[in-house]
Parts: structure tokens; sequence; C-alpha cells
């Protein structure tokens, strides 16, 4: 009976670590943040409604041209600039991803007033968007919200694949 017990309890902590290895030979962690606005069409307010909007959604091409991309990069937009809060939380995404190919700016330079909600599809209280370069929504947040910054830096880095 002794005997019986010992080959059980070896076999409870051999399966445990052959599951482990083979998971760790075979098997691959591979994070992804999907594009927003690829499955229905968001709503669009009143004075958007002459837009054509399809799905998946794209930035139009008028606009992508007009924003500053690098080579392959990302863009973070922010728009509403003034809060000291947004202006640390985004001070705080420009030290993270010195040298990677992020682009942070605010909209003041680059857009039209319109642009927020007829092109970004942004609704209170988010102020911040980010785009990749084939022009699809990645996330939208709210600059002055740590817990929002957070979850931007975090989703950059798994688009960026540094995790």
């Amino acid at each position: 009976m002794k005997g019986k017990k010992i080959v059980l309890l070896i076999l409870a902590l051999l399966l445990p670590a052959c599951i482990f290895l083979m998971l760790k030979r075979f098997g691959k962690n591979q994070f992804d943040v999907t594009p927003l606005f690829t499955e229905e069409i968001p709503e669009l307010p009143s004075d958007c409604s002459e837009r054509k909007v399809s799905i998946p959604y794209h930035i139009p091409d008028s606009v992508l041209n007009r924003l500053p991309f690098n080579s392959d990069s990302l863009l973070c937009i922010h728009f509403d600039e003034g809060s000291a809060e947004a202006n640390d939380q985004l001070q705080r995404v420009v030290e993270q991803f010195a040298t990677d190919p992020l682009q942070v700016t605010s909209s003041n330079s680059l857009t039209n007033s319109d642009w927020r909600q007829c092109i970004f599809f942004l609704k209170e209280p988010f102020n911040v968007v980010v785009v990749d370069r084939k022009g699809r929504i990645r996330g939208q947040y709210e600059a002055e919200d740590r817990d929002e910054i957070d979850r931007l830096i975090t989703e950059v880095t798994i688009l960026l694949k540094k995790y």
C-alpha cells in the first residue's frame, strides 16, 4: 500500500511539471489590442451625419496624410489641452516611450475642430486617441485619469510588442 502511495505522489508531482515544460516549449504568449470600430458603426453626432462610415473603420486618407507619422509609428493625439494633471499624465507617456516610434501631439496644431467627434469618434470624457499607421483607431482614453493613462501605456507596449 505504501509503494502505491509513493507512485501516486510521484505522478501527481510529475504531471504538472510535464505540462509546464510542454507549454514552455511549444506555447507562445501573444497579446493583441484590437482596433476599435471594426464590427459596428459608431453613433455619430448630428453635425457629422453627412459622413459615410464603412466597417471596418479607417481614418480617411485626407486626414491621415495631415497627421505627423514617422515610418512605422503610432500617434497619440490629445484634445482639450490645458489641464495640469493631463499634461503630467501625458508626460509619463512621453518619458515611457522616448526611444520608441510613438508620437505624442496635441490637436491644436493639426486637426480641425470637428475631427474629435466626426473622425476620431471621441465622446466625453475621452480626450486622447491612439491611431496606428494604417489609420485604425487603437484606443480612446481620458488624459486626467491615471488608470486610463496606465491602460494607454500597457496597450501601446502591446502594440509595439515590447512585453
